[in-house]
This record gives structure tokens, C-alpha cells and sequence, in this order.
């Protein structure tokens, strides 16, 4: 629409490559670059062309220039259209009939494309070199890469450009170094986004060394889309772990840096995890790498990695009494060098440190990460001082308050049954495998050395090294936990009933467990092995001092392992447990009447209901036990039976000429047998009143005292007389002997009531000796 107005374009070359256009009252300064190029025979109608390009800036009032990043049209001597650049490209680029997009196909368009982006970065120079630059370099390569077209910003047939544009700055000198103007380097030669705190931690020289990298210019401000198209490196996390990394290669290693410098590279990299903890979470390749690298200072002077085992922050030095006294084991704990801990920075470092895997020196945290795996190691290869030390320093450990081992005592008691090595008078043994003991030394008061010398049995006991750690008392009780003993050891079995099974119950009578029953039982192949070698080796020393033993011992180890229960089809009943049946199974018990070796259940328990019948003339066990348990558990007979009693009296007539008992004794002894003999059949009455059985003591003495003696049959001796007087014939004389006992003697065992007519004549004999 005409409306009579006049608009004036004026174009103004200033130089230097800027061209002033105005438009009315508004002016655009633009920075234009050509290049003349020969056709090479591309087209025959042309010998030489020239592209150009021409950038859009803004005149600031301190004379510099601000980028202006429109989208501009692509030109061929006449506008075409945008295709997304912010700067102009001018070239003769054969067109379409319709004149609205450059021909693709055309050999020449893609030849002028090729040109582009070497006039595009060569313009650089030039561009830096405007006089409203003179005084910040930096800031016109600023300007001059905010024109650098992105990928996908660009479409059409421009479309490739930027990705062959950045290609070429890749490998151009695009970029200055902080504090040198004049060097000029590739993008993979900086560093960007730093900070004067990083350049003092990491020197220009430092990185230059071992990174090949400078600091960008800082007033080079680059989009981060740009920077990572162009390869650009950023100060950060990475950065900081590959300088590391490329000093730890270096002939002086870390050495070569101090442990400020150490301390100032922590603290710096743990101010970076604030600001983005998505480079540190676990298993990141920043924290991979930082675990494998050996970069952390230890006390003896060398550096250590995470991934070559635990290291340990011993912050406030509460751990220097036990760096004394587990010398060997601390010696063999990697501890962070305490002067790497700058006050000023220490809480940082801790955290940097514990994020990398770093521990707090705790005992808990010792003993599960570092001395439990070294005691379980089936190699066995650490040192005998070393491993008393370490079993030692979890005992003491578990002895102290501990709220993790609130949750973890079980496992660590549990490790050091099944896996831990124990040094013992035959090596290390694990305590799980081989049966160990206490020794004399750690309060057991069991001389074992009595019942196992001479014979094949081989008794671990603890050494007794352990007790320069700790008390005996504190020994005793954390090895009873993890299955030390005094004497053998007993365990639970817990079985299914495959095929039948005889058991034999509380009152020694068998019975037929049927197959799928369960059974809980007690067993012990220690005590086992013990008992057949002691009963084997006819020693009745060892066998009397066993017995001593069990007397001592069998309330706290053995009566509550008595009886076995078994699951019959819901009903469960008791037996005896296979512990106290082994006991059944061997002669070790020593018979006081005539010191043979026999079963339990074959002797007498010397207490009153047996000793008021048979005096110390029974078949006791010796020596004489005291602990009631014991008797019934093993079934020693602690009370008389008629069978008994006849059993003692055969005994009792081997050694009659020389026997010695107390006639209140015997009545007992024949009160018993008589009342027992009334409900009896004949045959047990006559085969008790045959042979000598009757005690007759050789002087005169009160009832109760035990005197010598002959044992005499009933022919030998009569019931009363008043005629006969000498003592030789009165010792015969029952009546004076037993008054009570006439029905007995004279009816029950067929005494005559008055002496046989010879005796009448031997005494008649005798009154005509004395009246000579």
C-alpha cells in the first residue's frame, strides 16, 4: 500500500571489516569476511567466486560490540530465506526456478558449503582484531563463538554446517589462555569453569604438566552446549581425580606434593559433592575411581587404596592405649596419617574420606571388616602372634559395651565356632572341627594328664598365650561360648528314625521306636573315646579318678543331658540319652570289695540303706560318691534287693575265715535276708542256708564294733546251753550272739538248738584237764 512515505538505506565501510547499514534512523554494524576461491573447473562459465559471511553487533557505549543473534537470511546476490544461522551467508549458489531454496543436488552449492567453514573460523582472527576489542580479547572470542550454529539449530541445506563448523574449531586455535593473550589453543587445551581457589590448588604449570591443559580466559564465556560440542574440559570432580591419578604415575608418586596440598584437594573435592552429588553416588566412575586409587597417606608413610582393603580415621586418639597393646594387629590396620587433618577443614575431610569408604576406628567395625575375616581365612597364612592377637581383641571387644554387638554378638560368636583358628597345645584348630579344652591355667581344675596319659587319645587344650590379654576369668567366659570346655563335649542330635530302633527307657527296659519317629538325644564321641580307652587300659587309678571327676562335675555338665525324647506319632516319651547309655556300655568303675573293674549298675552307692545291711562288706563304687544325681542318672544301686544281698553273701563266703563285720550289722544284714526269705520260694531259703553264712566274732565286744571274724555254717554252731561254759564252745552259742534271731536261725536256717553230744564230750574232757 502507497502511503507517500520515503525510507533511505545507506551502507557505510568504516574498515576493518565492519560495514555500517542504516535504515531509516536505525543503524546495524556488521562484521563482513570473504573469501575469493578458484572454481577449479567445478563449473566451466566460472573461473573464481567469493563467499562472504557477515555477522550482526551491537555498538556498546565503551566502544566493545555485542553479538545480535537473529536468524539472517541466506543470500545469492538476492535473499533467499532463514535456514536457523545468526550470521549472513552471501555465495553464488545456483538456484531453482522458483528461487525460494538452494539446490541440493548441485556439485557447486556443495562445493561453496564445503568453503564455509574455513572462512567461518579463519574470520576469527580478524574479528578479534576490531578495535573495540583491543583491550578484552577474550570477550570478542566470546562474541565471535555465540555465532557458532548448533546442531539441529539448522536446517535445509545448511543443515551440516554446524556440525562441520565446530568440527574445524576443534582443531583450530579458537581459544586464549588466562593471563597469555597471545597463545592462542584448541579447544581440548583448556579448562573452563574455574575458579581462582582452583588455580592456587592446581598451579597453571601443575596442569599443564600432567593434563596438557591451560585455564581459559576468563572472560571467555562459553554456552555449555558449545563447550561440550567443542570438547571442552570443565573444572570439577573429574578433573581433580585425574590429576591425581597422573601424579600417582609420576616417579615421585604423591610424595611430591605435601599433605596440605592432600588436605586442600579433599576439602576442594568434597565442596564439589555438595554441589552435585550425582558424580559421587556409589559405583560412580568418579567413586570407582577414587576407591582404586592409592591416594590416601597411612602411618607408615605409604599411600592405600579402599579397594585394597579397610583404612581407618583414628580421630581422637581414644585408640592409643590399644595401638599398644595389639601392637601387631594395629600394625596391620591401615590408619589415615593424622596430620593430613587440618582443624580448619577437618569435618570436610572426614565426610570426603567417609564417602570414599574410609571407617571411623571402631572396635566393632575391626572386628567384623578386618580381624574376623583374617582369623576365618582358611589359608591360614597370617602369623601365630598375630592370630593370638586377633582372637584376643575380640574377646576383649565383646567384654565391653558395645550397641552394635547388640545385634551382631550371635554372628561374631557364631564366625569364631565355625570358622576361627584357636591356637591350642597341637596347633591351631577351629573350634567347630576338633574339641577343645581349658587347661589348669585357664581355671579348669580337671588333671586330665591322670586319666589320658599311656593312652591313645589327644586332648586339644587353649594355649595358655592368651592370657597376657586378659584375665582368666574373662577367657573363661567368652571360650565357653564359642564351645571350650573343661571336659568332653556333648551335643544335641537331633534325628529321624529310618529304619527300627531299640531304646531303652528311664527304667532300663528296651523299647521298639518305630521308623519316622523323631528323636532328640544327647551324645559325645569324646566321652566315648575316653571311656573305652580308660576301661581298655585296666588302670583302676584312671578309672577311680574318673568317677572323682564325674562326681565333681555332673551337675553342671551332665545332668540336664540325662534323657532323650523321642516323637512317637504325636506322643512323645522319654529314654535314656545315649551320653549316660555309653556309660552303661564299659566296666570303669572300680569295686571297693575286691577292685575289679565293673559296670555302674553292677555296684552298690555306699550310703545308709545299703551300709546298715552290708557294712562296708558290699561291692561300693570307690571312691565314694557324693552327688545323688550321679548315683540315679548312671544307676548305681542305692538300695538292697534280696538277689543283692544273696549276691554279697557269695562274695561274703570266698573270703569266710577272714571276715570282718559288727554283729548289729549282721542282724540287720539277717533281719533283711529273713523277711525277704518269708515271701521267697524254698529253693532261695536253702540255697541261702547253705555253706558258712553266720558271723561269730573271735573276742568278746560291744554290738556295734566292727571285729574279725569266721563265717560258719549252720552245723557249726547251736542256739543255747547252760552247761557248756568255755568261751571257745560259747562263741558257737548264738543265743548270746543274736537273742532276737531264734526263729531265724533255728527254724529258717536249721541251727540245733543245744550242741551235738560230741561237744558234751570235749567239754567233759576239758573239766578233767583243769581238775588235774
Amino acid at each position: 500500500m502507497l502511503n507517500d512515505s520515503l525510507i533511505i538505506m545507506r551502507k557505510e565501510i568504516t574498515g576493518n571489516g565492519l560495514t555500517n547499514v542504516t535504515i531509516g534512523n536505525e543503524t546495524l554494524t556488521w562484521f563482513v569476511d570473504s573469501r575469493k576461491l578458484q572454481a577449479n573447473g567445478i563449473r566451466n562459465d566460472v573461473k573464481f567466486t567469493e563467499i562472504s559471511i557477515a555477522l550482526a553487533l551491537e555498538v556498546l557505549k565503551d566502544g566493545t560490540y555485542s553479538p545480535k543473534l537473529d536468524h539472517q537470511y541466506v543470500f545469492a546476490f538476492l535473499p533467499l530465506r532463514t535456514y536457523g544461522l545468526k550470521f549472513i551467508i552471501q555465495g553464488d549458489f545456483i538456484l531453482p526456478s522458483s528461487r525460494e531454496e538452494v539446490d541440493g543436488d548441485s556439485p557447486w552449492n556443495q562445493w561453496l558449503l564445503s568453503e564455509l567453514p574455513d572462512l567461518f573460523v579463519s574470520a576469527e582472527l580478524s574479528f578479534c582484531s576490531l578495535p573495540g576489542f583491543n583491550n578484552c580479547l577474550g570477550k570478542a572470542v566470546s562474541v565471535f563463538l555465540s555465532y557458532v550454529p548448533l546442531v539441529g539449530e539448522v536446517h535445509g541445506f545448511f543443515a551440516q554446517l554446524p556440525r562441520m563448523i565446530i568440527s574445524k574449531l576443534c582443531v583450530s586455535n579458537c581459544l586464549l589462555l588466562e593471563g597469555e593473550n597471545d597463545k592462542w589453543v584448541p579447544p581440548c587445551r583448556v579448562l573452563r569453569n574455574w575458579n581462582e581457589q582452583a588455580r592456587t590448588l592446581l598451579p597453571d604449570s601443575l596442569i599443564h604438566k600432567h593434563l596438557g591443559l591451560g585455564y581459559l580466559n576468563k572472560e571467555i564465556v562459553l554456552s555449555d552446549t558449545l563447550a561440550w560440542a567443542l570438547g571442552i574440559e570443565n573444572y570439577g570432580p573429574k578433573v581433580l581425580v585425574k590429576i591425581l591419578t597422573c601424579l600417582l604415575h609420576t616417579k615421585e608418586g604423591l610424595t611430591s606434593m605435601s599433605l596440605n596440598w592432600l588436605s586442600s584437594w579433599l576439602n576442594e573435592l568434597y565442596s564439589m559433592s555438595l554441589q552435585n552429588s550425582v558424580d559421587f553416588k556409589i559405583s560412580s566412575d568418579i567413586m570407582d575411581t577414587l576407591a582404586k586409587t592409592p591416594f590416601i597417606p597411612l602411618l607408615d608413610g605409604c599411600y592405600g587404596a579402599i579397594n585394597e582393603g579397610m583404612i581407618w580415621m583414628n580421630l581422637d586418639g581414644a585408640w592409643n592405649n590399644n595401638l599398644e597393646a595389639f601392637a601387631r594387629l594395629f600394625a596391620n590396620l591401615r590408619i589415615v596419617n593424622p596430620a593430613l587433618f587440618d582443624g580448619s577443614v577437618t569435618e570436610n575431610l572426614i565426610q570426603m574420606l567417609s564417602k570414599v569408604g574410609v571407617q571411623r576406628l571402631s572396635a566393632h567395625q575391626v572386628v567384623i571388616t578386618h580381624v574376623l575375616p583374617a582369623i576365618c581365612d582358611q589359608k591360614n597364612t597370617v602369623g601365630k602372634d598375630l592370630m593370638i592377637e586377633y582372637l584376643s581383641f575380640i574377646m576383649v571387644h565383646l567384654q565391653c559395651t558395645c550397641s552394635d554387638c547388640c545385634i551382631e554378638r550371635e554372628h561374631i560368636i557364631s564366625e569364631v565356632y565355625s570358622k576361627a583358628f584357636i591356637l591350642t597345645n597341637h596347633g591351631f584348630v577351629i573350634p567347630s572341627e576338633v574339641a577343645v579344652h581349658f587347661n589348669n591355667d585357664f581355671g579348669n581344675h580337671i588333671d586330665i594328664r591322670r586319666l589320658i596319659s599311656g593312652i591313645d587319645i589327644k586332648w586339644y587344650e587353649v594355649d595358655r598365650s592368651y592370657l597376657k590379654y586378659s584375665s582368666m576369668r574373662n577367657w573363661r567366659k567368652f571360650l565357653k561360648e564359642v564351645g571350650v570346655t573343661d571336659f568332653v563335649q556333648t551335643v544335641r542330635v537331633e534325628k529321624t528314625v529310618s529304619s527300627r530302633l531299640f531304646l531303652t527307657n528311664m527304667t532300663r527296659e528296651k523299647v521298639m521306636i518305630p521308623p519316622g519317629s523323631t528323636v532328640s538325644d544327647w551324645d559325645s564321641q569324646e566321652l566315648f573315646d575316653l571311656l573305652a580307652n580308660v576301661s581298655l587300659s585296666g588302670d583302676r587309678e584312671k578309672c577311680k579318678y574318673l568317677l572323682k571327676v564325674f562326681d565333681k562335675i555332673w551337675d553342671d555338665y551332665f545332668s540336664d543331658k540325662v534323657e532323650a525324647f523321642c516323637n512317637m506319632d504325636g506322643e512323645v516319651k522319654s529314654f535314656k540319652s545315649s551320653l549316660i547309655s555309653v556309660l552303661d556300655e564299659y566296666k570303669w568303675v572300680v569295686s571297693s570289695l575286691d577292685g575289679r573293674l565293673c559296670y555302674p549298675q553292677d555296684l552298690f552307692y555306699h550310703c545308709e540303706a545299703v551300709c546298715s545291711i552290708f557294712g562296708d562288706n558290699a561291692c561300693y563304687a570307690i571312691p565314694k560318691i557324693r552327688n545323688a544325681k550321679l548315683v540315679t542318672s548312671v544307676g548305681f544301686k542305692s538300695t538292697v534287693t534280696l538277689h543283692d544281698a544273696l549276691s554279697v553273701l557269695d562274695i561274703w563266703k570266698r573270703s569266710a575265715t577272714s571276715f570282718k563285720a559288727s554283729i548289729s550289722q549282721m542282724s540287720r544284714f539277717y533281719s533283711f535276708i529273713w523277711k525277704e526269705l518269708v515271701s521267697s520260694d524254698q529253693k532261695s531259703m536253702a540255697n541261702f542256708s547253705s555253706g558258712s553264712f553266720i558271723f561269730v566274732p573271735l573276742s568278746s565286744v560291744s554290738s556295734s564294733e566292727v571285729v574279725s571274724g569266721v563265717l560258719l555254717s549252720p552245723q557249726d554252731v547251736y542256739w543255747h546251753d547252760n552247761i557248756i561254759n568255755t568261751d571257745c564252745e560259747q562263741n558257737k552259742m548264738l543265743s548270746n550272739l543274736y537273742p532276737s534271731f531264734r526263729d531265724f536261725f533255728v527254724n529258717g536256717c536249721g541251727v540245733k538248738e543245744n550242741p551235738p553230744l560230741l561237744d558234751y564230750l570235749s567239754f567233759l574232757h576239758h573239766l578233767s584237764t583243769v581238775n588235774s
